[in-house]
């Protein structure tokens, strides 16, 4: 998601903006796009040292050996199904977190709550409400743990909150841009006959939002059992956890039975998660990654309301099952540990090397994004074709079943891609290439590809087929003339989530640098194992940094190619 407001879509031309001047800046802006490309490759390979360790073929030759015999022993299954329940349980508790807390700061940020004359204390506590939101949300959650685990220690909190935190901050921004674009007819039909403003709020502005609130909270509920996984890498239990173990004692078998558990578990989550937004009828997995909001919110359907009474029970056994206690946030020690890490953190230093480490930790983040991004483009163009659902034609007449059996293994690849951690790529990258920039990209790139060929899919299944149509009309075979009907439409898109997933891709790089990759990831974990604190706030405050100035430049290239 993004971490910034975004401006609204432009819907006409800029005035005075002729068309050599709009294909001008367009091809200013590619320039802009294909010259960090390079410039990565360069900082990559342009060292001099060798990249793919030829020792370490040999382990990756037998990871794949065990792909077709994983380990199904009772013993190791319920390991794995513990696991499961774990996993399932901190994402169910950080996802509910995560709601409080946008409730509440989405509330805070709307305007449309407060009226055309908000209170003199809503302006004074919004302003530094929305610098929090944006510092918590910068931050990815495995560094929310890593920190959190030095007050704490290896406590089911750790990932509760390290899910809580910045998603909640993400799910205020969310909520607050929908209740601004809900029909505020009804809310001042109540205010006007006297109503109470917290009534008024209740009656005449909460039900017109809440099939978006209820899509984008099951959405969430999708992202969060990633990122249960992606932290069990910090200890706190889980697949992630059982995930490292297994691939760093070369359990080969073990490893393919725990990404089977993934797969599978991503698997019904993402149906579950698309079987209630389809409910709702209100917007794709690619309108709520861009932040698209207004679509027109549906009635509802069984499936919905029984999803969420189901969740109250799931609630309450996840909180059992993971043993979850709030008693550790109240703790005498707790406190006293949150004091010394507060002092140790200020003021901040410089980590060893200078500003010669710091800025090559930079670097090489900006670099290791920009080939990320650069594989997972490679690989959408590769299958997002043949992962958009196949349509019928006008006449009636369907994709044939070679074109569906494209689809199913494009959307089972795709699903594979991105339902595996990017530390795990990460591990598995480092096996073969040497630490350093280009594991971390391949990593980010496999994950990130997933990602982008599942929305960019999606955008591409609604684009109209008439064009189409009438390239079939006059004699075009099919498959060339849904190219030719599909690509321009689809270019857009493309474009958009490319330069939307950069700016989430520079903030995930901090993944696969603590697990051995390049950039400043790898220095916070070095820093953060020689509790040289001072030092990781100086690299905290640089990822902050390196994060908005990639969420303003992907803004500023969206907004010029914007048509």
């Amino acid at each position: 998601m993004t971490t910034l407001e975004q401006a609204p879509p432009r819907t006409t031309p800029r005035r005075g903006t002729d068309a050599r001047t709009v294909w001008l800046r367009r091809l200013v802006a590619l320039l802009v796009i294909v010259l960090p490309l390079a410039w990565a490759w360069l900082r990559t390979t342009g060292g001099g040292t060798e990249l793919v360790n030829t020792g370490g073929l040999g382990l990756v030759d037998d990871l794949l050996g065990k792909a077709l015999h994983p380990a199904l022993d009772p013993e190791f299954l319920g390991v794995v199904g513990r696991a499961v329940g774990v996993t399932v349980a901190f994402a169910l508790l950080g996802t509910a977190g995560a709601l409080v807390l946008g409730a509440v700061g989405g509330l805070v940020l709307s305007d449309v709550a407060w009226g055309a004359h908000p209170g003199r204390w809503v302006g004074v506590v919004r302003v530094p409400l929305r610098g929090v939101l944006v510092a918590a949300r910068s931050i990815h959650e495995l560094v929310w743990a890593l920190l959190l685990v030095s007050v704490l220690g290896l406590d089911p909190l750790v990932a509760v909150i390290a899910i809580a935190v910045p998603f909640g901050a993400q799910t205020a921004k969310v909520f607050a841009d929908t209740l601004d674009s809900t029909t505020r007819g009804p809310l001042e039909a109540l205010r006007c006959a006297g109503a109470a403003p917290l009534p008024a709020l209740a009656y005449g502005l909460l039900p017109g939002a809440l099939p978006l609130l209820l899509s984008y909270s099951f959405y969430r509920l999708e992202c969060a059992i990633r990122s249960a996984v992606i932290l069990g890498v910090v200890g706190v239990g889980g697949l992630g956890q059982e995930l490292v173990v297994s691939l760093q004692s070369r359990n080969w078998d073990e490893v393919w039975t725990l990404i089977g558990a993934v797969l599978l578990l991503s698997a019904v989550v993402d149906l579950w998660s698309t079987r209630v937004r389809s409910g709702l009828a209100v917007a794709s997995c690619s309108d709520w990654s861009s932040g698209l909001t207004g679509a027109t919110p549906g009635k509802g359907s069984g499936w919905v309301r029984w999803s969420g009474w189901a969740l109250l029970p799931m609630l309450a056994v996840a909180w059992w099952y993971s043993d979850l206690s709030l008693s550790g946030l109240f703790s005498e020690r707790t406190r006293d540990l949150s004091v010394r890490l507060g002092a140790d953190l200020v003021p901040p230093a410089l980590p060893p090397g200078g500003w010669a480490t710091l800025s090559a930790g930079v670097l090489d983040t900006l670099a290791m994004a920009v080939l990320a991004m650069g594989f997972a483009v490679a690989l959408t163009l590769a299958i997002g074709p043949l992962a958009s659902r196949p349509r019928r034609d006008q006449d009636g007449s369907g994709a044939g079943v070679l074109r569906w059996g494209g689809w199913a293994v494009a959307r089972v690849l795709l699903l594979v891609l991105r339902s595996v951690p990017p530390t795990v790529w990460a591990v598995v990258a480092l096996l073969a290439l040497f630490p350093g920039i280009l594991p971390g990209a391949v990593a980010l790139g496999l994950y990130t590809g997933g990602i982008l060929g599942r929305l960019v899919a999606e955008a591409w299944e609604s684009v109209p087929i008439r064009p189409r149509a009438a390239l079939q009309d006059i004699g075009v075979p099919r498959s060339l003339a849904g190219l030719a009907a599909t690509v321009p439409a689809g270019a857009q898109p493309l474009v958009t989530y490319t330069l939307y997933r950069f700016e989430i891709c520079v903030r995930d790089t901090a993944i696969v640098g603590v697990v051995g990759a390049a950039g400043l990831g790898r220095l916070l974990q070095e820093n953060l194992n020689a509790f040289r604190f001072p030092a990781v706030t100086t690299l905290l405050i640089a990822s902050f940094a390196v994060s908005v100035a990639a969420e303003l430049f992907g803004r500023r290239i969206r907004r010029a190619l914007a048509p």
